[in-house]
């Protein structure tokens, strides 16, 4: 047998249907390669210039605590899609998305699967698009499932 090109597979969770449908494939490819399954959940809010060292200081108090419960919800979110014995592990970014997740992937020899929300047009270029941006700046491949691509 061949072994996979990549050593992991990293699979954004924003918790929307969407991303669920693309974690049930990330869960079948890393089971059926026998390959660890990175899930990341990017939470990123820029700090403005104009807030004192004690307000920062709060935002950040409380931005750990943001973080942590975001893991605990991503743990048990992630419960019905991905078969047990999976070795899955969990990260929760303060980047913004697209940069979480191209240096998730590049940490490691990864594959990115991803879901893509569908939205064309006028939608697209004004919101942007996590999934198209990270397909051009990764260097990686970027599997992006559609939401109507169900895993049989």
């Amino acid at each position: 047998m061949i072994a996979p090109p990549f050593d992991s597979i990293v699979c954004p969770i924003d918790f929307s249907v969407c991303s669920a449908n693309a974690l049930r494939w990330a869960a079948w490819l890393a089971q059926t390669s026998n390959k660890p399954l990175r899930l990341l959940h990017a939470v990123h809010v820029d700090m403005p210039s104009y807030l004192t060292p004690k307000h920062r200081a709060d935002i950040l108090e409380q931005w750990a605590k943001v973080r942590a419960e975001a893991e605990t919800h991503m743990r048990i979110w992630v419960q019905p899609h991905v078969p047990e014995g999976l070795d899955v592990h969990f990260e929760v970014s303060d980047a913004p998305p697209v940069e979480a997740i191209i240096a998730a992937a590049h940490r490691e020899n990864s594959w990115v699967v991803m879901g893509t929300h569908g939205r064309t047009g006028w939608r697209e270029v004004w919101m942007g698009s996590v999934t198209t941006r990270t397909i051009e700046q990764a260097k990686v491949p970027v599997l992006a499932i559609p939401p109507d691509k169900k895993l049989c």
